[in-house]
């Protein structure tokens, strides 16, 4: 049965990951999940980085939404004619000041905390409830108190539609 499967064998493992340090700036993290898209060709595409402490402790996630965001002008509620101004500024930011400044912002700064995980352990089922409960995209998995990998939607995805669809 595909839900009782254990994380442990559908997860990315952390050496695989893209992982940073806390004080890394946001264009350090871009590096990161850039190479880590070209390691692994086809393979999988990150869709965030995790962030750890000195201590080498989970303390956050950096999706690219957030990064991007972070990249961003704040967005305030504007008239339509006061967002295309901004819409304007941005795109001639980016190749700017405004830009190169922003991509210095440390990631702890724009990281979303850790809200949920599961154990190395845990079933597909499990994974699965706390995805949905916490509406997350993905959970760090955790062998104890560290950190051994990833698990996302598009893993538990998979197996659970091979199995919905396999011919009967």
């Amino acid at each position: 049965m595909p839900l009782q499967k254990k994380v442990s064998e559908l997860m990315i493992p952390l050496e695989d990951y893209p992982h940073v340090p806390f004080w890394f700036t946001l264009k350090q993290a871009m590096a990161i999940i850039r190479e880590a898209a070209i390691k692994f060709p086809g393979t999988f595409e990150p869709r965030s980085v995790l962030v750890f402490d000195e201590k080498y402790q989970l303390v956050g996630i950096l999706s690219l939404g957030e990064l991007l965001k972070g990249l961003a002008p704040p967005l305030p509620e504007v008239s339509q004619e006061a967002w295309e101004s901004l819409v304007r500024r941005l795109e001639a930011d980016l190749t700017g000041a405004w830009v190169e400044e922003k991509a210095n912002t440390p990631v702890s700064e724009v990281m979303s905390p850790i809200t949920a995980t599961v154990a190395a352990e845990d079933t597909v089922a499990r994974a699965l409830l706390v995805m949905i409960k916490e509406k997350l995209p993905r959970l760090p998995v955790m062998h104890g108190s560290r950190v051994v990998g990833l698990i996302r939607q598009s893993e538990l995805f998979q197996v659970i539609s091979d199995h919905v669809l396999r011919e009967r």
